[in-house]
């Protein structure tokens, strides 16, 4: 179910969705204002929709995806106030990699006309792959979008390794994914992890500044390393248990494993991480990294709303917290 949200930009923007018979498209209607001047068609789309120079000239390039009540205009037209500039932003299904639906459910904690941003589970990859060719995250997605009615490209902004569970967005259309992935430059700084990290920390919150680069000769595992890229976390122990402790992170950066990598430099490797805490002798029954997205904050595309959501910690890491 599209879960109901409201513009807050002035003046007035509304949205539909509309199907068509032959594409798929996301219409967006702006209604000039007294404060507008005499902008063109094409500066609006610029500067009041922020819309990219490239998406502008693909609008222009179909008959009907630049229109002042219902007839296409040129760019270069002015607008008065009080009248409607509709533009429509066509998918590109056809020239699109084909995913093969699935029936694996989802996780849906928020869905709107330009977005959906799921709950992962852990162990679960998001993008199909040789090894799994029908069983990722975006197999499950493009099967309910075949259920719902849905065309969309897959656009994944930011991304989770295959062990960490949490929040993740999917961006429906060609002009949200590139607003959101402009957004995605700070939205480290608006995510925030769980994590369950072996042992108790002398320290109970603090900050590691220590530089990530991958491990020569290995594809997957990075190492701190003084050459590497810089990387930075934040943590802070929420609980301690008996020999192992939840911690929540932030990031102002992000590399590859950051997490992982970083927590393991302190000598508290993640529960269930076989690559960073080979040296941990109860997991607490975790067969995967015990690693969490379970806040994330961004600005809706289009409308600019700023949202905030909360996934709860999953039911492999709170069985071990129970045990």
């Amino acid at each position: 179910m599209i879960l109901p949200w409201v513009s807050v930009l002035t003046p007035t923007i509304f949205f539909t969705r509309i199907p068509s018979m032959s594409k798929e498209y996301r219409e967006i209607e702006y209604t000039v204002s007294g404060d507008d001047g005499t902008l063109t068609a094409g500066e609006i789309m610029r500067e009041r929709l922020m819309l990219s120079s490239r998406e502008v000239s693909r609008c222009k390039s179909f008959e009907d995806g630049v229109m002042r009540s219902g007839t296409p205009i040129w760019l270069k037209e002015e607008l008065n106030p009080g009248e409607t500039l509709t533009v429509r932003l066509y998918e590109d299904i056809e020239n699109s990699s084909p995913i093969i639906p699935s029936d694996e459910p989802i996780d849906i904690v928020y869905e709107d006309e330009d977005l959906i941003l799921l709950n992962k589970r852990g162990d679960l990859v998001v993008h199909p792959s040789y090894a799994h060719y029908k069983d990722s995250l975006s197999n499950a997605l493009a099967g309910y979008y075949k259920k719902t009615g849905q065309e969309h490209v897959m656009r994944v902004i930011g991304r989770l390794d295959r062990e960490t569970s949490g929040l993740i967005i999917f961006a429906k259309n060609r002009h949200s994914a590139s607003v959101l992935s402009h957004q995605s430059a700070n939205m480290s700084r608006r995510k925030e992890y769980l994590a369950l990290c072996n042992g108790t920390f002398d320290k109970k919150n603090g900050t590691v500044d220590a530089p990530i680069e991958r491990i020569p000769g290995q594809r997957m595992i990075r190492e701190v390393r003084s050459d590497g890229k810089s990387a930075v976390t934040h943590y802070t122990v929420e609980k301690e248990f008996d020999g192992f402790s939840l911690v929540r992170l932030r990031l102002d950066t992000g590399r590859t494993h950051q997490i992982r990598v970083h927590m393991s430099y302190l000598g508290h490797p993640l529960l269930g991480d076989n690559l960073y805490g080979k040296e941990i002798e109860d997991n607490r029954g975790l067969t995967r990294a015990a690693l969490h997205a379970c806040h994330l904050e961004f600005d809706q595309p289009i409308t600019g709303e700023h949202l905030s959501f909360d996934a709860d910690i999953p039911e492999d890491m709170k069985a071990a917290m129970c045990d």
